[in-house]
């Protein structure tokens, strides 16, 4: 935390009584060791916003102001993945909830644990302004209901601490995701009298770990015991750090090859095991475990891009596919996300992490050694012949001009590799595996999980923020459509003094729907030249970098020529060591 950022002045040096609603919930956040409390200022909080400045000082938590309620959102869920605690954000009654929701919902498809605070009503007409009338509603969460965890509106002041208590219980118990509470003008405006004792924490504390039932278990241990190609593939675990050694062990004990989700990073890169990129290694597995996979149908049975009429149904598998994770306790009737269905053989329905430690004890002594032993020296020289060629294609385009994405991002891992960073973003669909040396899980957070393009800067920030607070150097490669969605992020981080490298993929286009449209216009029989229309950003094309020194950044670019990124990317590092938040923006190829 930055304190010397927006501190308010004539308070006395110690906190006193809580004298109004809306101080009982800023002293909650700060004996619930809540930092900080990314917002877009409304009325409708802002009795909660005087009592963050001039009751709680401005200091856990400190106000983060964001120039769009989705942003806000964006960055705590950002933080959360980062710090692997509850993040919270504050959002303006009825209109800034709407700007937020695709937010909310990116943060509810990714599990992440966060409490978005809202202003409502007043529930008295009598108590009303004009305009609260059209910026509130009688069942405000509505807007959100389908896609968070939990949510509550309370009326009055003496409700507010249990109703936030319990909506940061739910928030952090699997499946985890957002919780929505808005607090009635009228109570955090309401004078208090007598104080009410604020509930204990202790009572509230989310709900623990759960294990599989043992006799299932034993099912999934005779599988990979008597299994001849084991793969295991994790999922969202991969945030925690510590994932990675218990995957390490488990595939190690097997002889087992490994294969990374979409989007995540669990087992360290250069782990002799690590198949991630080769899918032909699923596609011959006899046992799958799939660890944390919240969409096995994304990655066990992958649908092709072309015509929709053509996407073959499910064959017969002889896998046997065993699934390690909350199953499908976090799936709603409303969205699709992660409802795909798919054969699990084996439900071991279970915190992933204490799965994972019950799996290794009991496969200890049910693993032939010698199989074992067979099973690793193949998979290892997969995997070696897996990264020669993965080195090969990206060196095979390292000259192109126009600068090649896989270029990107060797260039900003040579400039970072030395440095203990924290890769906040990442391009995806043309990122070269096998390249970035990532050490394992927590390293990478992933990508926004509801797939809503905007979050990527409001996010980067929120990780940056994190890694500010530990020490280290932040990381992340973005779209250009992406940033210029949420562009807004860059001030936030250079007011509040958060340091970055933020890497613009700048290829000039919404590319990912130019291959669609080529393909619908394929299938009609019409010009396939034409799909760039309604994608491209040019004419004129966006100085990305002069854009980010209006809002303060230090920044490089537009970099065309590829064998200038190097300098780029070492003058952007000097400037990130020196408290900036720096943006290299780089000309690069579609793909």
């Amino acid at each position: 935390m930055n304190p010397d950022v927006e501190r308010p002045e004539g308070l006395s040096p110690t906190r006193g009584l809580p004298a109004w609603g809306s101080d009982l919930v800023v002293d909650l956040l700060h004996t619930l060791d809540v930092p900080y409390l990314p917002m877009n200022p409304g009325s409708s909080f802002r009795g909660l916003h005087d009592s963050v400045v001039n009751h709680g000082g401005n200091r856990s938590p400190q106000l983060l102001l964001c120039l769009h309620e989705e942003i806000a959102v964006s960055l705590a869920h950002g933080w959360s993945k980062a710090t692997g605690r509850l993040g919270v954000a504050a959002v303006h009654d009825l209109v800034g909830l709407m700007h937020a929701s695709m937010a909310v919902y990116n943060a509810w498809c990714d599990r992440t644990p966060l409490l978005l605070l809202g202003g409502s009503g007043p529930a008295d007409p009598a108590l009303r302004r004009a305009i609260d009338w059209s910026h509130s509603a009688t069942t405000q969460a509505q807007l959100v209901r389908d896609f968070v965890v939990w949510d509550a509106e309370p009326a009055t002041a003496g409700a507010f601490a249990a109703d936030l208590l319990r909506a940061r219980q739910r928030a952090l118990s699997a499946p985890r995701g957002p919780a929505y509470v808005s607090l009635d003008a009228g109570g955090q405006e309401e004078r208090l009298d007598v104080v009410p004792p604020l509930p204990d924490p202790r009572a509230f504390v989310p709900a623990p770990a759960f294990g599989p039932d043992p006799a299932i278990l034993e099912e999934a241990v005779n599988a990979l015991a008597a299994a001849e190609r084991p793969v295991v593939i994790a999922g969202r675990v991969a945030l925690d750090p510590a994932a990675t050694p218990l995957l390490a062990a488990l595939v190690e004990l097997l002889g087992a090859a490994y294969h990374d989700d979409r989007n995540v990073a669990a087992l360290p890169t250069a782990h002799p095991q690590n198949c991630t990129g080769d899918r032909g290694v699923i596609g011959e597995a006899d046992v799958v475990l799939a660890v944390d996979v919240v969409d096995p149908a994304a990655i066990l049975n992958p649908r092709p891009r072309g015509p929709r009429r053509d996407c073959p149904e499910h064959s017969a598998d002889a896998r046997v596919v065993i699934d390690l994770s909350h199953g499908d306790l976090g799936l709603r009737s409303w969205s699709n996300a992660g409802a795909a269905q798919y054969p699990r053989d084996i439900a071991l329905l279970s915190d992933p992490l204490l799965g994972l430690r019950m799996l290794l004890d009991a496969l200890a002594d049910r693993v032939k050694p010698v199989a074992a032993t067979a099973r690793r020296e193949v998979v290892r020289e997969r995997a070696a012949r897996l990264r020669r060629r993965q080195r090969e294609a990206v060196e095979a385009r390292w000259a192109d001009r126009r600068i090649s994405p896989a270029r990107l991002v060797g260039e900003v891992w040579q400039a970072v590799r030395d440095a203990d960073h924290l890769l906040c973003l990442r391009n995806t669909r043309t990122w070269p595996e096998g390249l970035w040396q990532l050490p394992g899980a927590g390293s990478y957070l992933g990508h926004s999980g509801g797939g809503g393009v905007g979050y990527g800067p409001g996010a980067l920030i929120g990780g940056a923020l994190a890694a500010r607070d530990r020490g280290q150097l932040a990381v992340g490669i973005i779209g250009d459509g992406d940033l210029l969605m949420a562009a807004g992020a860059l001030w936030t981080a250079v007011h509040y003094r958060i340091p970055a490298l933020i890497v613009v993929n700048d290829n000039s286009s919404f590319y990912n729907d130019e291959p669609h449209q080529a393909e619908v216009a394929n299938e009609r029989g019409r010009p396939a030249e034409n799909s760039w229309i309604g994608m491209r950003i040019a004419d004129p094309a966006v100085d990305i970098a002069a854009l980010a020194r209006s809002y303060g950044c230090w920044a490089a670019g537009p970099v065309e020529d590829p064998d200038q990124l190097s300098s780029a990317l070492r003058n952007a590092l000097a400037a990130v060591r020196d408290g900036a938040t720096a943006v290299v923006h780089a000309r690069v190829a579609p793909r």
